[in-house]
């Protein structure tokens, strides 16, 4: 037996907030600096800005972040977190180690995010992040649910 109907609603007013970007550039990024991902895949609402390499929350609530970058030796990148131009605090660092061969490390985060925080990839000293046909890098995210 079906439950009492719901309230009508609009599924299109919901909020909506996604992008994904590529690494095009073949130098390596800088140390402790914002990786910039700057061939643009989606980004429908433009909450990433690929001149700086920053996502900025538009719309609060908890979020998806991704990445895919190739490699051509050791690597470890720190996805985080902050506001403005702010130095931010480290969410998640991931590490690969390989000598002489390219590899494609990954790593994910969910995190809640409020209006005008930013999220970003950065490098430490283990920076060996390529990007070339062939071998793309991406960084992705999306809003999984808004604040009510």
């Amino acid at each position: 037996m079906p439950g009492p109907m719901g309230e009508p609603g609009d599924y299109k007013v919901t909020s909506k907030s996604a992008f994904s970007a590529a690494r095009s550039i073949s130098s390596f990024p800088r140390r402790d600096q914002p990786v910039r991902f700057e061939r643009i895949i989606t980004n429908p609402n433009g909450h990433y800005e690929n001149r700086y390499g920053r996502f900025t929350c538009r719309v609060p609530g908890t979020y998806y972040f991704t990445y895919h970058i190739s490699s051509r030796g050791n690597l470890c990148l720190s996805i985080k977190k902050g506001r403005g131009s702010s130095r931010g605090d480290r969410v998640v660092t991931f590490c690969d180690f390989v000598q002489s061969s390219f590899q494609v490390t990954t790593g994910g985060v969910v995190l809640k995010m409020a209006m005008n925080e930013s999220v970003w990839l950065e490098p430490t000293e283990k920076n060996s992040l390529v990007g070339l046909e062939g071998a793309d890098s991406i960084f992705s995210g999306f809003l999984i649910f808004p604040e009510v």
